[in-house]
């Protein structure tokens, strides 16, 4: 009988540690579920912020744009090529000459930015695209060889060469135009030049502005811009841009996005908010 009695207790006790380990198995299956759900939403919302942000300014923006010259044009300037006879313009790696050599102070491996100076905007200066850039590979006494290394669709006989200046681009998010419109507040200006003579542009294009860096106005800052449709209505905001170039009198944006094409004479604002 002590022998049955035994054992009856024995497997109560085994039934009861059995249920106690079951127990803490399910609450550690729970919460390594619950731990998993929670980092899965982490994830979640992670790649939302980081899907938001991306290249505000490129490469592209910093070296193939325009932008308008405030001071005296470069004296250094490109006179020949090889093989100038069988082309027009030309591409990365090949080889042309410059009116500057080492009396003037240049040296082998040093990188110039490609300028086609162009007609005068408005009251402000020359319009200047930015073709590229070369880096002398051979020095005379007056004159030196310089590669093509990139090319903005074309580098030609004539156009100027300036030190070049490396910058970085900017990552970010584009803020949008979904702001209150008001009209008193932040500095205002206009689209006074778009890109290529383009009547309308949209996201992804240039255009120049007459606000600089006299007003306050810094590579990366982002602008809204809007219009008046007529006296008295509210203000019709429709598109946001980013400053990827900064003169003293002008800069030049990119549409970032938009709701409607833009066009020279739309209005431009700083943000308040």
């Amino acid at each position: 009988m002590k022998n049955l009695a035994f054992q009856k207790i024995g497997k109560i006790l085994f039934s009861l540690v059995s249920i106690f380990l079951l127990i803490l198995w399910g609450g550690g299956l729970h919460s390594d579920t619950y731990q998993s759900t929670q980092e899965q939403e982490y994830e979640i919302e992670k790649a939302k912020i980081f899907r938001d942000i991306y290249p505000l300014i490129s490469e592209s923006d910093l070296y193939c744009s325009f932008f308008v010259l405030d001071e005296e044009g470069p004296d250094i300037k490109i006179i020949g090529a090889e093989r100038e006879y069988e082309r027009v313009q030309f591409n990365d790696g090949d080889i042309v000459y410059i009116d500057k050599g080492r009396e003037d102070g240049l040296e082998v491996g040093q990188v110039f930015l490609v300028l086609d100076i162009g007609s005068r905007i408005k009251d402000f200066g020359p319009l200047v695209y930015k073709r590229g850039r070369v880096r002398v590979v051979a020095l005379e006494e007056n004159g030196a060889s310089a590669k093509v290394e990139k090319s903005c669709g074309q580098v030609m006989l004539g156009h100027f060469l300036v030190p070049f200046e490396e910058k970085e681009g900017r990552m970010g998010k584009d803020l949008g135009y979904d702001i209150p419109p008001h009209e008193g507040e932040g500095l205002i200006g206009q689209i006074i030049y778009s890109q290529r003579e383009f009547k309308q542009i949209g996201s992804g294009h240039w255009a120049l502005i007459d606000l600089g860096e006299n007003d306050g106005i810094q590579i990366g800052q982002q602008l809204v811009t809007y219009r008046k449709i007529k006296e008295g209505a509210p203000l019709q905001l429709f598109g946001n841009m980013v400053v990827i170039d900064a003169q003293k009198r002008t800069s030049t944006i990119k549409v970032l996005s938009c709701k409607d094409a833009l066009r020279i004479g739309d209005l431009v604002k700083t943000r308040t908010n």
